[in-house]
């Protein structure tokens, strides 16, 4: 219809949309569809009719909101995703995600070593996007630093996903399309960082304490200088005291004067032998007292623990089979304290391995075990040290942390009784929960600063408990000679009464079992662990 001889602007018409789809399972796939031409309605009033083309937009319940029942494209018309742009996007605000803990199970903490491991063999590369991709997808820069989808899938599978085929403007299809998660690659740098920050905290340690020892070898140097030119000048001045004059004295004002001054050089000597006798004694004295008021500190500390914990270090003797929690009482006041898994499991049931009386199962190596006493074994046995200490490519053989990996329980000087902990020989009481199944697995984990080879010299392990375990299964499970960069020993410590595993840790290819134990100290460090299973009468 017209108005005046000219189109009605406000002339309504319809299309005919017509398509063909496949239903497969749960998925629709669109075969073919046909738009037809416009057909135009006749109607007296045309502003009856109302467009299609909104109504999938709606008005929010808010004010100014806009709300859309089904995916967005940009420069796309087939969006998998709630909004797909292609092109680029300009965020002025932040992106906000959901990370309140209410809504998020299964937490668990990660290995920020294997995150920096991960980083390290991820490649960054610069490229340039084919210009029939680029052109497609509407990206305008081409050329872009990031990294490679197949590359990264090998390393961080769940930070890769496959969107389907993508056709090109030419034609060329690409199967399989990968697309990477960027924000997930964020967060393994961000436990990356973190696992470096911890290596440079115990650089620093270290430096700081190197920088305290090169201190008072400077101090030790300038006084030990300064005793030796004192020294050698009283040699000269008694040696030119003692050389007669070859020239005689012509008068006695010369002869007197002569006097005077070897009096005053005698006298000089006399002085300072005084004075360095002096600050020796006084220096002694100090020494004494400083000693004497350690060993009174040490005493009353030791009283203090052998009153407080008095039965922590013996293990106690077990029960029968297993009783209810609501029967036992566990003691308050427990030192050092027990290995358990009470926040992870629940404790309702008490497992009490009984010793067995049949005897045990040992399998060691050929290792000595190191002597206690100080003899003339032991004085060499320092001067050993003190010369392999002094090579200039020494390193620290000591283990930084030791601790359970299953509840990240740390084994520290807690677990030591008084001289059994260092510098070169650790001794470690670890009692495990009365609460703990026998079939629990429990891992000791070992950190070490250095690059160290842990060889495992001596295993005693008493046989299990028949009403668990038969003794061909547990006779089954062997344990490795040695561990290399990450030290993790999975220990049959649950299922047994008492066990004790004796560990010397080394660089590698320096020592092993069989090296004699006058180098410990220098070329390695003895560890010995006993477990044993601590139960409440009932």
């Amino acid at each position: 219809m017209r108005k005046k001889g000219r189109p009605n602007p406000e002339q309504r018409y319809f299309q005919m949309v017509v398509g063909l789809y496949a239903a497969v399972k749960d998925e629709t796939f669109l075969l073919a569809a046909l738009v037809s031409e416009r057909i135009i309605v006749r109607a007296s009033n045309p502003g009856q009719f109302e467009t299609d083309s909104d109504t999938l937009w709606q008005r929010g319940s808010v004010l100014e909101t806009a709300v859309c029942h089904g995916r967005v494209g940009i420069n796309t018309d087939s969006p998998d995703e709630a909004l797909v742009v292609c092109g680029n996007a300009k965020v002025m605000g932040a992106i906000m995600q959901p990370s309140d803990c209410r809504a998020k199970e299964n937490i668990q903490e990660v290995d920020s070593e294997q995150l920096l491991k991960r980083i390290n063999q991820m490649r960054i590369i610069e490229f340039d996007y084919k210009p029939e991709f680029a052109s497609t997808m509407g990206i305008d820069h081409t050329h872009q630093t990031g990294v490679i989808a197949q590359e990264v899938k090998e390393l961080l599978p769940s930070a890769v996903m496959e969107v389907g085929d993508i056709t090109c403007s030419d034609g060329e299809t690409i199967q399989n399309f990968l697309m990477v998660d960027k924000e997930q690659i964020f967060m393994e740098n961000v436990g990356a960082v973190q696992q470096l920050s911890k290596l440079t905290d115990n650089l620093e340690t270290r430096i700081q304490e190197l920088e305290v020892w090169n201190r008072r070898l400077a101090k030790l140097k300038s006084l030990t200088g300064s005793l030796r030119s004192t020294g050698s000048k009283a040699q000269v001045h008694s040696s030119a005291s003692a050389t007669p004059n070859p020239e005689p004295c012509k008068t006695a004002k010369a002869q007197k004067k002569n006097q005077c001054q070897k009096f005053i050089h005698l006298l000089q000597n006399k002085i300072f032998l005084a004075s360095v006798f002096t600050f020796l004694v006084t220096l002694a004295v100090c020494i004494i007292s400083v000693s004497a008021l350690y060993l009174a500190n040490l005493k009353e500390g030791d009283m203090d623990n052998h009153l407080g914990h008095s039965n922590s270090s013996e293990s106690p003797v077990p029960t029968g089979s297993s009783t209810t929690a609501a029967s036992i009482t566990t003691h308050p006041g427990s030192w050092p304290p027990d290995v358990s898994f009470c926040d992870l499991l629940y404790c309702d049931q008490v497992y009490c391995c009984p010793s067995s009386a049949e005897g045990s199962t040992v399998s060691s190596t050929s290792a000595t075990e190191p002597t206690r006493s100080m003899t003339r074994t032991g004085i060499r046995q320092e001067n050993v040290n003190h010369s392999l200490r002094s090579v200039g490519d020494w390193r620290n053989t000591t283990i930084h942390t030791f601790m359970i990996k299953e509840n990240q329980q740390v084994i520290d000087g807690r677990y030591c009784m008084r001289d059994e902990c260092g510098p070169e020989r650790y001794i470690f009481r670890v009692p495990i929960s009365q609460f703990v199944p026998v079939n629990m697995r429990i891992t000791l984990l070992m950190n070490s600063t250095e690059l160290l080879v842990v060889h495992l010299c001596a295993v005693d392990e008493p046989t299990p408990c028949s009403a668990v375990l038969s003794p061909t299964t547990a006779s089954d499970s062997r344990y490795p000679s040695n561990t290399q960069g990450e030290h993790e020993w999975p220990l049959h410590v649950a299922r047994l009464h008492h066990s004790s595993y004796y560990f010397r840790s080394a660089v590698a290819g320096q020592a092993d079992c069989s090296t004699d134990h006058h180098y410990v100290g220098a070329l390695f460090t003895d560890y010995h662990f006993i477990f044993y299973r601590r139960c409440t009468d009932t």
